[in-house]
C-alpha cells in the first residue's frame, strides 16, 4: 500500500509531468504560428536565396 510520501511524490511527478508536456504543446502551436506568418515565410525564402548565393560562389573559389 502507497504511504502519504508516496502517493504526493507520485503526485508531484503527475503533475510536472503535465506542465512540461503542456509547455511543449504550446511551444510547439507558437511555432506553427510563427512559421506560417506570410512575413516569416518571405523572410525565410529570403535567407534560403541568399544562403544559395553564398554557396554557388564560395565553391567557385575553391
Amino acid at each position: 500500500m502507497m504511504t502519504t510520501d508516496d502517493e504526493e511524490r507520485r503526485m508531484r511527478e503527475t503533475v510536472r509531468r503535465h506542465a512540461r508536456d503542456r509547455a511543449f504543446t504550446e511551444t510547439e502551436d507558437v511555432i506553427s504560428a510563427l512559421l506560417s506568418d506570410p512575413g516569416v515565410q518571405t523572410a525565410r525564402e529570403r535567407v534560403e536565396a541568399a544562403e544559395k548565393e553564398l554557396g554557388v560562389e564560395l565553391r567557385a573559389r575553391l
